[in-house]
């Protein structure tokens, strides 16, 4: 059938205004739609912030991950925020508090070497400028070099490849040196036997030692020795003395010269005190201490034989270690001393 002009005409009128009607139920549908609907956490006092902070995507974001206003409203207004590093901005104040625009940076900036789980860790034990510095200098010159992020670990092994940069452990003073408090009971019996069998003191030389005597160290070692020292010392935030576990006895470093010089595989016996050295080997585990380079373990430790260096484990772990003949990389420590 024909449709005549004006029944055409209706019909077209007909479908403007629909398509009209549906525009403005549109745009008035759109007008009162609430974008923070779906969260549970919206207020009087924080609608109008999020909204004037926030995008679409931030706001998806949010709501998604369900994050609380409290987790975010301290850095939304400040420059550089980002709703995706939100939960770092967080747990970063709440484990070392800083400035919130200094943490809005440092998360940014840095976001590639951490993670929501190791980030807390980093801040237990470093400062903002130490990991800052670290980031900076000794990671652009060594991208395989990673921050130890569990110093509560008293097995921590450090390595080419892991470093505790300038952490400060708490120690306590005994005798002439520095050491962790756990360690002093353990070093007081051991010092008190040596006495009564061997007659004398026991003398130590060196306990904890922060990383810029450790440089200084190293630096006068390595420029006399270039080619030798790293089989000996490790440089400052790679040495094991920064943890406050270790114990050097006295000679170690005119033992290492006259090591060195004579390149004398048995040197050892020629100069070093031969009686401390036979007493501590045969003994020191009764005590919780180890030799922590021993003989024939070189290609395991990654350093040659130092009878005057000593690490303590434990009793229990140091008994284990001697009568197994093992050294740290191939022992399964327990989770405690």
């Amino acid at each position: 059938m024909k449709l005549d002009f004006k029944t055409y005409l209706a019909r077209i009128i007909l479908i403007i205004v629909c398509f009209c009607i549906v525009c403005l139920c549109y745009m008035r549908m759109n007008q009162s739609y609430d974008e923070l609907a779906r969260y549970p956490y919206v207020n009087d006092e924080n609608r109008d912030i999020i909204l004037q902070n926030l995008d679409n995507d931030d706001i998806n974001y949010m709501i998604n991950q369900q994050i609380e206003p409290d987790q975010f409203m301290d850095f939304i207004e400040l420059d550089g925020f980002e709703m995706h590093n939100t939960l770092l901005y967080s747990a970063a104040k709440k484990t070392q508090n800083e400035d919130n625009q200094v943490i809005v940076n440092f998360v940014n900036r840095y976001r590639s070497h951490f993670s929501l789980k190791t980030l807390p860790n980093l801040l237990t034990y470093y400062s903002y400028h130490d990991l800052i510095t670290f980031y900076e200098t000794e990671w652009v010159l060594n991208e395989n070099l990673s921050l130890e992020s569990d110093l509560s670990n008293p097995f921590v092994i450090l390595s080419d490849s892991k470093t505790i940069y300038k952490f400060k452990p708490e120690v306590v003073s005994y005798k002439n040196i520095q050491i962790k408090q756990e360690v002093v009971d353990d070093l007081q019996a051991m010092c008190d036997d040596y006495k009564k069998v061997i007659g004398q003191e026991l003398s130590l030389y060196k306990g904890y030692v922060d990383y810029e005597t450790l440089v200084n160290f190293y630096t006068a070692f390595k420029e006399q020795y270039p080619d030798q020292v790293d089989s000996f010392i490790s440089c400052a935030g790679q040495n094991e003395l920064q943890l406050g576990y270790s114990i050097v006895i006295e000679g170690m470093s005119e033992w290492l010269e006259a090591y060195l010089n004579n390149e004398n595989e048995d040197i050892s016996v020629e100069f070093a005190n031969k009686e401390t050295l036979e007493w501590l080997q045969d003994n020191a585990y009764r005590y919780g201490f180890v030799i922590r380079y021993p003989q024939e373990k070189e290609s395991q430790t990654g350093k040659e034989y130092n009878p005057y260096l000593l690490r303590y484990v434990g009793r229990k772990n140091a008994k284990k270690m001697y009568k197994s003949n093992l050294c740290m990389e191939e022992m399964e420590f327990s989770n405690s001393l």
